[in-house]
Parts: C-alpha cells; sequence; structure tokens
C-alpha cells in the first residue's frame, strides 16, 4: 500500500476498533459484577446470567438486519445510528431498578452493538484483498482485545469502590465518543442499494448463503471460539469469586490472563501469514485449541480444578484462537458471493448464534458447579473437530 493507503487504513481500523472495543467493553466491565447482582437486585443468578445469555443473542439477531441496512443506506449512517441507540441502551443499564429492566437494556445493547460486528467485516471486504483481511484482522483482533483484558479488572474495582451501575455510565460515555469519531471521520466505504432490503432480496441472499457450505463451515468454526469466549464470560465470574474465593476486584487478572495469550496468537498470525499458507496456519490454530480443552477436561477428572489450572487451560485455547479468528471469517467472506453486508451480517450472526447458545446453556444447567461448562466445552470441542476436517476440503474451492 502507499502511504495515502496506509494512512487511510489506520485511521478506518482505528476508528472500527474503537467502535468494537466499546461494544465488547459493555459485557467484559461489569463481568465481576455478576455474582453481586442477586442480592443488589433480588433475583437469582439464572436471572442475572441472563443479562449475558439474551444480549448475545440480540447480538446475532441485529446483524442479520443491520447488515442490509447497511447495503441499503451505507455503512457510516447505520453505524452512527447503532452507536448512539447503544448509548442510550447503556445508560438505560445504569438506571434499572430490577433484573427485568436490566435485561430489556442489554437486550437493546446488544441489538445495537451488533453494528460493528457486522460493519467491520463488510468494511474489510469492500477494500482488502485475502492478505490484507488476514492481516487487518489480526491487527484489529489484538487491539480489541484490550477491551476483555483491561474490563474485567477495571470494572472490579470500579465495583468494589463505586457501584455495579458507574460501569455501565462509564460505557455510556464511551460509546458517545466514539460516536463523535464516526460522524467526523468515518469515511463511507460502499455505494447505498436501493434494493437491498427488498423481502425478495433479503430472502434469496440469506438463503445463498445457508446454502454456501465452505462459507457457513468457516462461520461456525469462528462462532466455536466464540462461543468459548462466552462460555468463560458467562460462567467463570461464580466459578473463580463464588466457589473459588477469587477477590470481585481480582477476577480481572485471570481474564487478562485469557485475553494476553489471544494477544499472542493474534500478533503470531500477522507474523506467519506471509510465510505458510493460510490453511497450515489455521491447523495450528485449531490444534492449539483442542490442546486446551482437552486440558480442561483432565484436569477436572482428575480433581485438579483451581483457579489457576481452570484459567489456564482457557488461555491455552484462546491462544489457538488467534489465528483462527484472522483466517475463519476472512475465508468466510471470500467464499460468499453477492453483498457484503448481507455476508457480514450472516457471518456475525452465526458466530453469536452459536455464541448465546453456549451461554445460554450454561444459565439453563447453572448448578453452582464448573459441570455446566465442563459439559459445554466437550460438546464445543467435537464440533470443532468436525468443522475443521470440513475446512480442509473447502480451502481449494476459496483459493
Amino acid at each position: 500500500m502507499t502511504p495515502r493507503q496506509t494512512n487511510s487504513f489506520t485511521l478506518i481500523l482505528g476508528i472500527l476498533v474503537l467502535a468494537s472495543s466499546v461494544s465488547i467493553l459493555s459485557t467484559d466491565i461489569y463481568a465481576p459484577s455478576l455474582p453481586h447482582l442477586p442480592a443488589a437486585l433480588s433475583t437469582t443468578a439464572a436471572m442475572v446470567k441472563l443479562t449475558i445469555g439474551l444480549n448475545v443473542a440480540m447480538f446475532a439477531l441485529g446483524q442479520l438486519f443491520l447488515g442490509p441496512l447497511s447495503d441499503r443506506f451505507g455503512r457510516r449512517p447505520v453505524l452512527l445510528l447503532s452507536m448512539l441507540v447503544f448509548s442510550i441502551a447503556s445508560l438505560l443499564c445504569g438506571l434499572s431498578l430490577s433484573i427485568e429492566q436490566l435485561i430489556a437494556a442489554r437486550m437493546l445493547q446488544g441489538l445495537a452493538g451488533s453494528a460493528e460486528a457486522v460493519i467491520c467485516m463488510a468494511v474489510f471486504k469492500d477494500l482488502f484483498d485475502e492478505k490484507q483481511q488476514v492481516r487487518g484482522l489480526a491487527i484489529f483482533g489484538m487491539s480489541i482485545a484490550l477491551a476483555p483484558a483491561v474490563g474485567p479488572l477495571l470494572g472490579g474495582y470500579i465495583h468494589v469502590f463505586f457501584g455495579w451501575r458507574f460501569n455501565f455510565w462509564l460505557i455510556t460515555s464511551l460509546g458517545l465518543a466514539a460516536s463523535y469519531m464516526i460522524w467526523r471521520y468515518l469515511p463511507e466505504s460502499s455505494t447505498p442499494d436501493r434494493h437491498a432490503i427488498k423481502a425478495q432480496t433479503v430472502m434469496s441472499s440469506y438463503s445463498a448463503l445457508l446454502g454456501n457450505r465452505p462459507f457457513m463451515t468457516y462461520s461456525l468454526l469462528a462462532g466455536i471460539c466464540m462461543a468459548i469466549i462466552y462460555t468463560f464470560v458467562t460462567g467463570a465470574p461464580f466459578i473463580l469469586i463464588d466457589q473459588m474465593g477469587v477477590q470481585t476486584e481480582h477476577f480481572g487478572y485471570h481474564q487478562m490472563a485469557i485475553v494476553a495469550t489471544y494477544f499472542l496468537g493474534s500478533m503470531a498470525a500477522t507474523r506467519l501469514v506471509d510465510k505458510m499458507p493460510t490453511q497450515q496456519l489455521l491447523n495450528i490454530g485449531v490444534s492449539i485449541l483442542l490442546t486446551g480443552g482437552i486440558s480442561l477436561l483432565f484436569i477436572n477428572s482428575a480433581g485438579l480444578l483451581n483457579p489457576v489450572t481452570f484459567s489456564a487451560s482457557f488461555a491455552t485455547m484462546t491462544l489457538g484462537m488467534g489465528p483462527i479468528f484472522a483466517i475463519a471469517p476472512a475465508r468466510a467472506m471470500l467464499s460468499s458471493d453477492g453483498k457484503s453486508g448481507y455476508a457480514a451480517a450472516m457471518l456475525g450472526a452465526s458466530e453469536m448464534a452459536v455464541a448465546s447458545l453456549a451461554a445460554v446453556l450454561v444459565v439453563i444447567f447453572h448448578d453452582g458447579s464448573a459441570k455446566p461448562v465442563i459439559v459445554s466445552m466437550m460438546v464445543l470441542l467435537v464440533l470443532t473437530i468436525i468443522l475443521w476436517r470440513a475446512s480442509v476440503r473447502f480451502q481449494e474451492r476459496i483459493l
């Protein structure tokens, strides 16, 4: 790329990172507060976990609508309006007086926050080829990894000194700041299509993507990674804080370790993408992820589960996610035909649908132990193997 193209790439990437980080931070920053909310809102742990599961479900659903809308009206206006609604929803979260109000506000927050996911992927496909997408997505992944790394640590101390509501007020302020940056600096990367949201277009576009086996394979493979993350986010606070006695303000250090390994995996992907075939790099990522998952199952069955071994197993899995998250979404988008907005929407919705299902299963089978998380991991590992084997068969169709 020329210096001018590099500057444009950096500016666009920076704005998308900011929008995505705020959206991700909205969940991670209040994760340490989850075990304390049943008492604060006179409810149960299962109801509190729904603030995660239903938020993720709306995040998945929202992308199916916002993707076509971004094809119709443009990436910039859809992202701007969504970020403003996200800021309002965040304010409502902080003002909630009951668990029902908090769940409703979190659902709206997830719906509006989904814009960043679908639009980021669409912009990447609009502007860059596979190598650039892999490099950009790896940099993007490393950058937004700071949110789940810093969020729980910051949120734990905010909870202790100021209360859980202040976390959402902080997110409100950051959402408004992101809205300003989008309005002021984000260029439009697409040409609006007046036919993009016609019923026939919507149905045919999504039907074609659902029938596109390579696209769905790579989308679901990325979804498995997302599901593992949300399994941790939903279950780990209760396991580490309630069951294992980790202090609320110290929970963030465990998640920081997990995010650090994801950061390392993403950084390795940026270094290796020019030195080896992308399928080989994907194989390495999957192998590392499976190693971490199998380790967790062994540690639990051997009675060796404690804060260190629990977090170390997840850290190994997230190390493998770095290459997977850099390659699988790019492969999915390259295997799609038609409008970027629809493909990005289906990709993001597929990822978050798998993640929300995993989070809801942890809620349904909540029994105060690590068992729901362990069972979810067993299912996810089997699905990972199936999807990975399919990806090997599909690589020649894409490249």
